[in-house]
């Protein structure tokens, strides 16, 4: 097989702060696009320098923010020295903007550039990635934050937190250690290893990583979001990792989180919440009278480390936080989403097709298959415009699989067997070792759609498939990719 037709995912980190005034953010962008210039730049992490990428426009700020019902109207430019193919994680897009190579487009060569435009019908809290090679891992995203005129009460104040898993290692390297020394070069000894299915019964966490970043930052030197006594701030927080899953730990404030992957929920309110790979939680916090610092904190599950941010009233002290807990973080669990509950659920339908993905990894070879099927040899499934679709992922591993499917939102309908009523909607949701989990989506968003597990190195080690639409028109790269035929 051509390796140049092999697609590799990507997902990771990167962290960047705005603290955003409410505005006409990109009123130019009717008529002149947005410049994103994809570049690579210096990053310092424990004393010690690095090179990673980012995704600025020419004044520097990180990502794209817009309006609901505006035109997301941008031109990327790849200043690297690597092709690329940047993706709008989470946006109900056209198929052909949607950004995954050799399924949507082709890679953006060095040097060169894209023009995308569309409608945003959308509000909420999104990212942009690369999904070429592994390039998230060094830091390839951004920020994407539409706003809703209508929610311009709901905070004085606003701050995206970007968090992300950071290493000082080639990601190739990783990824080939992953493949053929898996798990005794990554430190784990192969215990909780059966060696007949070859999955780890108990596996969190299966690379080991330098830091883990705030907007770019360890809590060495935290950023500093300044807040005003009294005041509400809406915290959005982007889970950019490649492999972390965290909890977020609100510390003195008590949050309330009204907003799960962009659509909104009935208010949750707690002082920790869970916060999967490729996620996005909004949650509003009532910043007490007088003075004061409150750390909000992110500890990677199975690990003690922790990473975060600081609010801080004008003139507070602000205190020295470690980079180790006082305890480990236990595995995320799905009893968050069994609490979050739609604000606008989907219509009550009849499902018209049912669609089951059986999520399997071989730990040995680190080849990880989606109804025994390893990317890009698939047979995706079809579907009809206008049907009320149901997915069903059974996970068959040891490892936790957040699952991405793009360009359509889908609600939570069942978890092990277990009917859920108006449950959250989602782009992404992530499936236990050991279990299943149900959702339904409605088919109005015509394409070949990309499907795959947010972990990277799981998707580059073949968890991806597509959701055909039928007669939908196939690009010969595609078809030259996956080369398996469709499903009739």
């Amino acid at each position: 097989m051509d390796s140049k037709f092999i697609l590799k995912i990507n997902k990771h980190v990167f962290g960047v702060l705005m603290i955003i005034p409410f505005m006409l953010y990109g009123a130019s962008a009717e008529n002149q696009p947005i410049t994103l210039n994809v570049v690579s730049e210096p990053i310092r992490v424990n004393d010690k320098q690095s090179s990673v990428f980012n995704i600025r426009q020419p004044n520097g700020k990180a990502g794209f923010e817009g309006v609901k019902g505006q035109e997301f109207n941008v031109l990327v430019v790849n200043k690297t020295n690597v092709p690329i193919v940047i993706h709008w994680h989470g946006l109900i897009d056209p198929n052909n903007q949607d950004g995954v190579p050799y399924v949507t487009q082709l890679p953006i060569p060095v040097g060169g550039k894209q023009h995308y435009r569309f409608k945003l019908v959308q509000a909420g809290t999104f990212w942009m990635h690369s999904h070429e090679e592994l390039q998230v891992q060094k830091l390839m995203a951004a920020p994407l934050i539409i706003h809703d005129p209508a929610q311009r009460k709901m905070a004085d104040q606003e701050a995206v937190v970007m968090l992300q898993d950071f290493t000082f290692r080639n990601p190739l390297q990783i990824y080939e250690e992953l493949r053929h020394k898996h798990p005794m070069a990554m430190g784990m000894g192969g215990a909780g290893m059966d060696m007949k299915n070859r999955v780890m019964k108990m596996d969190l966490n299966d690379v080991k990583f330098d830091a883990y970043l705030a907007n770019r930052r360890t809590l060495k030197n935290p950023e500093i979001i300044r807040v005003k006594p009294g005041s509400i701030l809406r915290l959005r927080l982007v889970n950019a990792s490649a492999s972390t899953n965290y909890w977020i730990y609100t510390g003195k404030l008590s949050g309330k989180a009204i907003a799960v992957d962009g659509a909104a929920v009935k208010p949750l309110i707690s002082e920790q919440f869970e916060l999967a790979l490729a996620n996005r939680l909004d949650i509003l916090l009532t910043i007490p009278e007088g003075e004061g610092a409150y750390p909000i904190l992110a500890q990677p599950e199975g690990t003690n480390s922790q990473t975060g941010v600081i609010l801080a009233t004008p003139g507070s002290k602000i205190p020295q936080l470690s980079e180790k807990a006082n305890t480990t973080a236990p595995a995320l669990t799905n009893a968050q989403e069994y609490q979050f509950k739609a604000l606008n659920p989907l219509s009550k339908k009849t499902v018209d097709k049912v669609l089951t993905y059986k999520l399997e990894g071989d730990m040995k070879t680190y080849v990880w298959k989606i109804n025994n099927e390893v990317w890009p040899k698939v047979t995706p499934f079809l579907i009809e415009k206008g049907q009320r679709v149901e997915i069903e992922y059974i996970n068959l591993s040891g490892m936790a699989h957040p699952m991405h499917f793009h360009g359509h939102v889908f609600e939570v309908t069942g978890i092990n067997g277990k009917p859920i009523e108006d449950g959250p909607l989602h782009d992404t949701v992530l499936i236990l070792p050991n279990s299943s989990m149900k959702l339904q989506f409605d088919a109005d968003n015509p394409g070949i759609w990309f499907m795959h597990c947010h972990i990277l190195y799981h998707a580059k080690g073949g968890m991806d498939t597509t959701i055909n639409y039928r007669n939908y028109p196939e690009p010969d790269f595609y078809k030259k990719l996956i080369s398996s035929g469709i499903e009739e």
